[in-house]
């Protein structure tokens, strides 16, 4: 019997899992996780009732060929409700249709989950060696990187030494920041992106009295979701296209739209299903100009807020406790128990200078595996296991999540999931993405051992 071991116990590990104990009786499978919960990961580990899904629940199913799993789900637990495959629901609530999922396939004889961390993979003849974190080493015949979301990369400062001060909260998601708040201090946060949102609802649930304020560079917020409207596919325009070119021929439709009274998301939306393809389609430099210049933009179109979300966002700017600053970090410094924040303004040279209690990053997940510090990710890079993505996102792997070793060879034996992906697929973290390279994951490796 073959053994495949799963590195990474969240959403996109558990999913794959699943996928192998669906189509396989001949396999074992072992989850290797540490820090999140099995099954939760970060994503679905919050027990904050505001933080919504930002995608409907009727594109939530755990399985692509079940697409109404998790409505059904929701409905069979009495959290039935108009138009629910339209609805926004809590995480937490998602979290435990995960967890239900994750107990029932824990009980299959050929699971076994592993509470530890993986620190090393090394070749061994025709299997491979797995070091844990508790001294054991595993055998496994095949691999998946499952290793979801790394903790943000500090800013750049002039001084460094700040971000081990108490005042420093590089991890935005374990909530040690809300712990003991200074309730009538300032507060800055790091980013403007999704992480934000989630941060600054949580901080509101405290009763905190003080100012948030947030920065980055371009100080772009995401957009609400609005109607569904339908805008005619225009791939066949864009396909095989430069950076500038598509760039040029989304605006054009833009204007089109709204000249005939059609919202902007439907052209968004209309592109979405092409997404994966015209990154594929692009160069090099190609990429390089969207990272740079457009990624921001795309994602305040591209992943949008629940309508009463943005509300709430909208509310504390309209009262002054929020307030968003386009403009670059400079320094943090520790003054008589405060922090004094520097920000250069957004095409100004003007330096605004800020007082708070605390800074949170919230700039989201580092995905350049150059520099991240982990214990596993490290010993794969020395070890030429994995390399890392060019483009600073993720690592090097095919389109269907084989891991490219030396030469650029696809591993017929390791394969990577969900973030990894992303400077391949760019569009690679969401669920209906996520599932899709689980069933695709688990088929390979399945055909492969037969």
């Amino acid at each position: 019997m073959k053994t495949i071991v799963i590195i990474g116990g969240g959403w996109s590990g558990t999913l794959t899992a699943i996928q192998l104990l669906e189509n396989s009786k001949n396999i074992s499978v072992k989850i290797v996780n540490s820090g999140q919960p099995f099954g939760l990961g970060i994503a679905f580990s919050t027990t904050d009732s505001e933080h919504l899904l930002n995608v409907p629940a009727g594109r939530m199913s755990a399985f692509p060929n079940k697409q109404n799993h998790f409505v059904d789900w929701l409905i069979a637990n009495n959290y039935s409700d108009n138009n629910l495959q339209d609805q926004f629901v809590p995480r937490i609530i998602y979290g435990k249709y995960i967890l239900e999922l994750f107990n029932y396939y824990k009980s299959n004889p050929q699971l076994k989950l592993i509470d530890a961390k993986a620190t090393n993979i090394e070749k061994n003849g025709i299997n491979y060696t797995i070091s844990l974190s508790n001294s054991s080493k595993l055998i496994a015949d095949k691999i998946v990187l499952a290793l979801g979301n790394f903790i943000p990369s500090s800013p750049k400062s002039n001084t460094p030494e700040f971000f081990e001060s108490p005042y420093y909260f590089q991890n935005p998601w374990n909530e040690d920041y809300l712990k003991n708040i200074p309730l009538n201090q300032n507060i800055l946060l790091i980013g403007t992106g999704l992480t934000m949102v989630d941060s600054v609802l949580s901080i509101k649930k405290t009763v905190f009295t003080g100012k948030i304020f947030v920065v980055s560079p371009k100080g772009y917020t995401p957009a609400p979701h609005g109607k569904s409207d339908n805008y005619p596919d225009f791939y066949s325009e864009i396909k095989d296209r430069s950076m500038l070119e598509i760039f040029s021929t989304v605006r054009k439709h833009f204007k089109i739209a709204e000249s005939k009274n059609i919202s902007w998301r439907a052209v968004v939306d209309s592109l979405r299903p092409h997404v994966q393809k015209i990154w594929v389609e692009l160069s090099d430099k190609g990429k390089q100009q969207f990272i740079s210049h457009i990624r921001h933009v795309w994602g305040v179109a591209r992943h949008r807020l629940p309508v009463v979300t943005h509300q709430e966002i909208f509310n504390l700017k309209e009262s002054g406790q929020l307030e968003i600053i386009g403009g670059r970090l400079l320094d943090m410094q520790v003054i008589n128990e405060s922090t004094i924040v520097s920000v250069r303004l957004r095409k100004s040279s003007e330096i605004r200078k800020l007082t708070v209690g605390r800074v949170i990053n919230c700039t989201g997940p580092q995905t350049n595996y150059i520099e991240l510090k982990d214990e596993l990710v490290v010993n794969l890079l020395i070890g030429k296991i994995i390399f890392a993505s060019d483009l600073k996102m993720g690592i090097q792997t095919t389109l269907t999540g084989r891991v490219l070793q030396e030469g650029s060879k696809p591993s017929n034996d390791i394969f990577a999931i969900g973030s990894l992906l992303r400077g391949v697929l760019w569009e690679t973290t969401a669920v209906p993405e996520i599932r899709i390279q689980a069933e695709s994951i688990a088929k390979q490796i399945i055909d492969s051992i037969k």
